[in-house]
Parts: structure tokens; sequence; C-alpha cells
């Protein structure tokens, strides 16, 4: 669980890096980062569901 939540942290910091060295895609953080977390809640839910 803990390995668990140590990847999900750095992959939150890897994207929140790539994407804010560019402008362009600076817009996008806030969306993909939502789109990440529900994603990622949902599968939490869905294995704890079963």
């Amino acid at each position: 669980m803990i390995l668990r939540t140590l990847f999900i942290i750095a992959g939150f910091a890897g994207i929140i890096a790539i994407f804010y060295v560019s402008w362009f895609w600076r817009a996008l953080i806030a969306p993909m980062i939502i789109i990440l977390f529900w994603d990622t809640i949902a599968s939490f839910l869905r294995k704890k569901n079963d």
C-alpha cells in the first residue's frame, strides 16, 4: 500500500514537472490531474467493492 501511494505521488509530480516546462501545456495541468485523480479513486473503489 505504501509503495502504491509513493508511485501515485511520483506520477503526479512527474506529470506536473513535464507539463510545467512547456507554457503551452500549462493549461492542461489541472484537467490532467483531475482525470488521473478520478481514475485513481475509481480504481480504489472498484477493488474495494470486489
